[in-house]
């Protein structure tokens, strides 16, 4: 019995330690390490075998290994220095430096590294192998190398091969013809849009410099160039009206666009926007012309150049607007040739009630030559006149209250405000030169006919009940041509234009002296009117317009006679008798102290001068521009001072309008620009 537990028992320790030897069996590892993959921290695109020169190398292992096992098998042929860091499974081995450009290079790991058992690895890594990147090069562009008919609002795309330095890359780019960019990138792709239009028809070169660089510093081994060239002109807006900008705009403005070609009616249904919106009818019209005879000025397609939009009702007053034009306007019958878009804004000033102590003059700051306002100190301009060709001439009422002036041959009258706006000119006439007579119930006009004849000037109503229209001189009207005026409207040769007011009536309005458009100085009596004997020729040839000084009852005119070179004032009686004075020529300017104030010309400038005609008394100039020439004074109503504008001479541009005290001589500069001011009394 006994020695049967015994045997039990041997066999319990036999099982237990069996247990023990196959327990330990499990646990320990046997299993070499192995090479679980490699890759590149900085591949090019994704690929795993294209490497960007600023690289590390990542070895992936099947279990934690010894690092010095690993470290030591290591090889990168051509050699490379370099540090391992470690992560768990993982081995990083970075260069120390960037990697040599445009190189192949193999990676090798030799067997026998082990693991944290001990186990020693059978197989290593043979020449894995990667190549680095080159320099970047562009890979494609939009549009691409040499492409035509590119629009002139698109946007260049550059596509490179790589992450790029994009403060570098946008630093080496130069465009030729000279082109504003900004820039928005896309991974490897940079888009550039032009912060301008670009010019119609024009070839652009874009040039990348060896300045631009990827990620990795490295630099383009050279320049990239392309080229294109944009869409021909279609059409292109030539202006707009009001101008982009402009403040103070008349509340009864159109607003239009002026192209250089005709325009297809049926392409402009949507193309305007306006911001607020406004209300009103949207057509295509031409030019207002009076450069030939009406026969001729119709002839042709037809077709209309301006797109307008005429408001039904006064605009806002103090108000911007913001108007777009969408890129859809055609030629007639050519629908691809389009008018690119653009935007412009403009704000409005308040409608004038009355232009009593206001200075009248013209400006085209508005887009068009129109007739301004603004107060004696220059503050707030507001523009009174609106339309599609420019003032060639104004006038305004004795009392301030109506104003006149004709534009592309055609004379119209309204209130100061705006409102009750009448054309004086019949159709198929052509008319210019107004001038209020001193009731403000009959208007001198200029005439030509519609096949362009010398119809001479006329007394027309200007108010319900008014006079009969009568001619006064049956010639002396000047040429067509008024709507061909640019700019400022300067003539460089003379002072006051051939369509601008050269008349001036005496106080009583039974006589007015005329200079015509051929330069005779004529006075005509209007009461009674008998054609015969009532025109008398002074035999004074001027350029301007003469004056009424009432205190001297008689007409101031600057001119010269038959047989004297030098332009000298001269006083005119009613009668036709003539009265030589001292040199001076332009516009002169009479006050009710009996001062004329008038141009003297110093060292070939003119400059603005005063005098007493009545006592004999000496020139005495007031203004010494050594640059600038002086023009078209006029007194303020006080007479203290002196109202005048100045003209760049190489240019005939306007230097602005400038006020002189004439007994200080102090000028003061009124506004940056502007023509044929004049101070309303």
């Amino acid at each position: 019995m006994r020695r049967r537990v015994i045997s039990l028992g041997s066999l319990l320790l036999a099982a237990a330690a069996l247990a023990v030897v196959l327990y330990n069996a499990t646990l320990v590892d046997r299993r070499p390490p192995t090479i679980a993959g490699v890759s590149l921290s900085a591949s090019l695109n994704g690929d795993p075998t294209r490497a960007q020169t600023l690289t590390a190398i990542d070895i992936q292992f099947s279990e934690p290994v010894k690092p010095a096992s690993v470290e030591g098998r290591f090889r990168i042929e051509p050699y490379v220095a370099g540090t391992f860091t470690w992560d768990g499974t993982k081995a990083i081995f970075t260069p120390s430096a960037k990697l040599q450009s445009d190189t192949a290079f193999a990676v090798t790991i030799d067997p026998g590294f082990e693991d944290l058992a001990g186990n020693a690895a059978t197989a290593g890594l043979s020449g894995w192998a990667f190549r680095t990147v080159g320099p970047p090069i562009v890979l494609r562009t939009d549009p691409s190398d040499g492409s035509a008919g590119v629009p002139v609002e698109g946007a260049l795309t550059i596509t490179f091969d790589r992450l790029m330095d994009t403060r570098a890359v946008e630093g080496a780019i130069d465009i030729n013809p000279p082109a504003p960019i900004r820039a928005a990138w896309s991974r490897e792709s940079v888009a550039l849009a032009f912060d301008h239009q670009l010019a119609f028809g024009t070839s652009y070169r874009v040039t990348i410099g060896t300045g631009a660089a990827d990620i990795d510093g490295t630099h383009l081994a050279a320049p990239f160039t392309m080229g294109f060239t944009t869409a021909a002109a279609g059409l292109r807006v030539r202006s707009t009206l009001p101008a982009d900008t402009a403040s103070g705009v008349s509340v009864r403005t159109p607003i239009a666009a002026v192209f250089d070609g005709t325009i297809d009616p049926a392409s402009v249904a949507s193309a305007l926007q306006i911001t607020p919106a406004i209300q009103g009818d949207t057509r295509v019209v031409p030019l207002p012309a009076d450069a030939t005879p009406f026969p001729l000025a119709t002839a042709g397609d037809g077709g209309g150049q301006v797109l307008l939009f005429q408001p039904s009702a006064a605009l806002a007053p103090h108000t911007t607007y913001r108007v777009t034009l969408a890129s859809v306007v055609a030629r007639p019958g050519l629908p691809s040739q389009i008018a690119a878009g653009r935007t412009w804004t403009f704000t409005t000033g308040q409608p004038t009630v009355s232009g009593q102590n206001q200075i009248a003059f013209t400006s085209v700051r508005g887009g068009m030559r129109d007739v301004w306002l603004m107060n004696p100190d220059g503050s707030n301009p507001r523009q009174l006149t609106t339309g599609l060709a420019p003032v060639a001439g104004y006038d305004v009422t004795a009392d301030g209250s109506r104003l006149a002036w004709t534009s592309g041959g055609a004379v119209q009258t309204m209130r100061i405000d705006g409102s009750d706006t009448r054309t004086i000119t019949a159709p198929q006439t052509f008319e210019y030169a107004p001038r209020f007579a001193p009731d403000g119930r009959t208007l001198l006009v200029a005439r030509r006919g519609g096949d362009g004849a010398d119809l001479g000037y006329w007394l027309v109503p200007a108010a319900d009940g008014g006079p009969s229209a009568r001619q006064l001189l049956t010639s002396g009207a000047p040429a067509l041509g008024s709507s061909l005026l640019d700019g400022d409207g300067i003539d460089a040769s003379a002072e006051t234009p051939i369509w601008a007011p050269r008349a001036a009536f005496d106080s009583t309005g039974e006589h007015v002296a005329i200079t015509t458009a051929d330069g005779v100085v004529q006075v005509v009596a209007l009461a009674p009117a008998t054609p015969a004997g009532a025109v008398t020729t002074t035999g004074i040839v001027a350029s301007v317009s003469p004056v009424w000084a009432a205190g001297s009852s008689e007409f101031v005119v600057t001119g010269r006679r038959s047989g004297d070179p030098t332009d000298r004032i001269y006083l005119i009686g009613v009668d036709g008798s003539v009265t030589q004075g001292p040199a001076g020529s332009g516009s002169p300017a009479w006050s009710s102290s009996g001062v004329t104030a008038f141009l003297a010309t110093d060292a070939g400038r003119t400059h603005v001068a005063v005098a007493r005609l009545d006592s004999g008394a000496a020139v005495r100039a007031l203004t010494n521009a050594t640059d600038l020439d002086d023009r078209w004074p006029s007194f303020s109503p006080d007479g203290t001072s002196v109202l005048f504008g100045r003209v760049r001479p190489a240019t005939a541009t306007s230097a602005g309008i400038w006020m002189v005290d004439i007994v200080t001589g102090e000028a003061s500069m009124l506004g940056s620009d502007g023509a044929y001011p004049r101070w309303l009394p």
